[in-house]
């Protein structure tokens, strides 16, 4: 490592040693030969110096920023990770030595500032923020309302960037060092059966001699990482137990099975992230051009706004293999690629085909110069029509590419900080559960389309971008549909034809019922109505009665309730939690009010008044459909005999036998499993999860519905009165018509 001539110059004129702090001894400073640099003068070796302790080869070798290439061709840099960023030794030749902070970290990943008392701020450019570029990420204790950021509202948000911060959770204690025995945990696949934990681990002379620097991360959250790091960091279950609190929360563990804990906790980020990034032309500095999310202008200057942005949600494979719904940022890229195999054409290239002595080439310069004032910059460097295009083009080709073409990708980035505790955490149920839930809005990917090419997803994405992407007022969006990967989330997803097909039964029922109705209207009204001789019969004992209206109001709440679920941005005033509460607790009253009659009717015999006599059965029902088809219009009676112990006709007999052996059984357990997917979540998937158990559910109360409009209407062609029928199910007692005809079941 090659260090500025100033420190060099401290070092060489102070001792051969330096104490870097309590934690770390004297050490001396040496030349890649071993000497002292006081004696030699020759350049510090960082490896040789903390070689003399360390196994320096070992680390090199082990190190994951070696692999990816962070030195370059220059020996590894200890300092850049274990001294304070930017430190030069103090006139006594001391630096502070120290496990890597959250400073050093952010020199290449993201923007980080744990100093509470200067307002944090975004450095000029990209470089140095990749994460933050990336994703939106601030890691950082201080308040976003204390920050220098011009940020929309920023008054309210009381809150810090990251809560993990704030609580003094540094980076390295979630990506650790893997062989570090404070952290240690042997693979699962090198690990024996019988084995919970393993005493044998290094001492900390051993690890600190050799500490493993491949450290902790989600390789499999992101499609990256060693064998041997994959599914090494600690998530969130490794720390906290959710189901100990979030009491709130109804279906705990259905939430979380299917949601990782930043879909709720990462609501929204305030740093400046990438939307989209436009290789095809470049400036005179070889930059490209880019978009920020929901930012006004630079995010470095403090005439921008930042309005900050919800991340969009998309299956992630979590550390353990567990697939849950996760905020992503979605960062859309357009460049040129040439030659076979297509590569992409690198910002050199750009600038030795696009310009010349600093200049746009002549070819290029009239088409791109908009207002014609002689420079070009800015919005300008954008292809925006196909003659743009196609002259970038033919210069990349004209400067010895081959098989130039335009290309296009949408990369997903996970977002795993900016964590908010659980008063700024998502809590409202309509944020997921309703059309305009965060899984099914659309994600805006680009404002413009160089080249009018859209953009299309990675190849090599780790994660499935469920969904399309279209057009949007000149730019580019991605619509989520996480039904295609197997989620159905009740209160935004349905299958319209169900609805359709309900929506298409109810309203003919609807329908026929009123044509009915007027019929019979004007038929009474053209002749005088005939009075047949009725007797008084007590019809309905008071259990009767009771089961009823017990029945009938849990049927018609069920409905209105599940109307609200399945539908909850038309019925804003409700609570959507409570709502769900609500209707689970009447579903099992209705459940436990039919398993009641079901022992009544069986234990009294009456279950026989459901099931039809076969002989002369078709002759019956043939003469009620006559009756309601025709014979009620013209005044005629009855043809059945209507009494206690066959107080149903073969119309009705045929309804309940279908509704109390098909229809309600159904319905009861599509309901009792789409509830008991918290306690039996493996039941109900056998049977195809809620993506099956919710349409046939839905479909069912159409049914119901359906069957109440024509029920209630049937009651009005039972007595002289529209209402007789209702009175007699309140009194027990009803006016029944004496024809001297066939009981229902002669």
């Amino acid at each position: 490592m090659k260090i500025p001539a100033g420190v060099l110059l401290v070092c060489l004129l102070a001792s051969a040693t330096v104490a870097a702090n309590d934690f770390h001894p004297e050490f001396e400073l040496l030349d890649s030969g071993g000497e002292a640099v006081s004696v030699s003068g020759n350049t510090l070796s960082v490896m040789t110096t903390c070689g003399a302790c360390h196994d320096t080869a070992f680390i090199r070798d082990s190190s994951d920023h070696v692999a990816a290439g962070v030195f370059g061709q220059q020996e590894m840099d200890c300092l850049a990770c274990h001294a304070d960023p930017g430190a030069e030794p103090g006139a006594d030749g001391r630096l502070n030595i120290h496990k890597p902070g959250d400073e050093n970290c952010a020199q290449c990943h993201g923007i980080v500032g744990n100093d509470l008392d200067i307002p944090l701020t975004v450095p000029s450019g990209p470089d140095g923020r990749s994460m933050t570029d990336r994703t939106g990420e601030i890691i950082s204790p201080q308040k976003v309302s204390n920050s220098g950021l011009n940020i929309a509202g920023k008054e309210l948000l009381t809150h810090p960037f990251d809560v993990h911060a704030d609580r003094v959770v540094g980076c390295v204690n979630c990506h650790y060092s893997l062989n570090n025995p404070v952290y240690f945990q042997q693979r699962r696949e090198s690990r024996p059966v019988h084995l919970v934990f393993d005493p044998r681990r290094l001492t900390s002379a051993d690890y600190l001699a050799r500490p493993l620097h491949q450290l902790a991360k989600g390789g499999s959250s992101q499609g990256q990482g060693t064998a041997q790091s994959e599914n090494s960091m600690r998530r969130c279950e490794g720390c906290h137990t959710a189901e100990n609190v979030h009491e709130w929360l109804p279906y705990k563990s259905r939430h979380f099975d299917s949601l990782a804990c930043e879909a709720c906790h990462i609501p929204r980020l305030y740093g400046p992230a990438l939307q989209a990034i436009d290789w095809t032309l470049v400036d005179p500095d070889g930059r490209p051009q880019r978009q920020y999310r929901d930012v006004e202008g630079d995010p470095a200057s403090a005439n921008s706004l930042i309005d900050g942005f919800r991340p969009v949600m998309l299956p992630r494979e979590n550390v353990g293999g567990e697939r849950k719904l996760a905020p992503f940022n979605l960062v859309s890229s357009w460049h040129w690629t040439a030659g076979e195999p297509a590569t992409q054409v690198t910002a050199d290239q750009l600038l030795a085909a696009l310009y010349v002595n600093g200049r746009l080439h002549p070819d290029l310069h009239d088409l791109f110069d908009s207002n014609s004032d002689g420079q070009v910059w800015g919005p300008e460097l954008t292809l925006g029509t196909p003659a743009q295009a196609e002259a970038v083009r033919s210069r990349l080709l004209d400067s010895g590419l081959s098989n130039v073409q335009l290309a296009s990708t949408v990369t997903p980035y996970p977002v795993s900080h900016n964590v908010v505790n659980g008063q700024w955490a998502t809590r409202e149920c309509r944020n997921c559960h309703g059309a305009d839930s965060v899984f099914a809005a659309a994600f805006t990917l680009s404002d413009h389309l160089p080249g009018g090419l859209l953009p299309a997803i990675e190849d090599a994405s780790p994660v499935t971008l469920s969904g399309g992407i279209d057009e949007l007022g000149g730019g580019a969006k991605f619509t989520p549909d996480l039904r295609t990967e197997g989620y159905y989330i009740i209160g935004l997803d349905a299958v319209d034809l169900v609805d359709q097909a309900g929506l298409l039964m109810f309203l003919g029922i609807s329908l026929g019922v009123t044509v009915h109705a007027t019929g019979r209207y004007v038929a009474n009204r053209r002749r005088p109505r005939r009075r047949h001789a009725r007797k008084r019969v007590y019809m309905y004992d008071a259990y009767e009665r009771l089961w009823h209206w017990l029945q009938a109001g849990a049927i018609l709440m069920l409905i209105f309730t599940g109307l609200i679920i399945h539908k909850p941005h038309f019925f804003g005033i409700f609570s959507f939690s409570y709502i769900v509460q609500v209707h689970n607790v009447l579903g099992f009253i209705l459940l436990i009010n039919a398993a009641l009659a079901l022992f009544y009717t069986v234990a009294s015999g009456t279950i026989k008044r459901f099931l039809p006599a076969p002989k002369g059965f078709f002759g019956r029902a043939i003469a009620q459909t006559m009756y309601y088809s025709r014979g009620i219009f013209a005044g005629e009676p009855h043809p059945l005999e209507k009494t206690r112990e066959h107080r149903l006709n073969p119309l009705q007999q045929i309804t309940y036998l279908a509704i109390l052996n098909v229809f309600l059984p159904a319905q009861v357990i599509t309901g009792v499993l789409i509830w008991g997917m918290q306690e039996w979540p493996h039941l109900a998937a056998s049977l195809g999860g809620l993506p099956v158990l919710a349409p046939v559910h839905t479909f069912l109360a159409w049914a119901f519905s359906a069957f109440i409009v024509m029920h209630v209407y049937l009651t009005t062609a039972a007595g002289d009165t529209a209402g007789a029928g209702i009175k007699s199910m309140i009194s027990g007692w009803e006016d029944v018509e004496q024809n001297h005809g066939e009981s229902a079941n002669d």
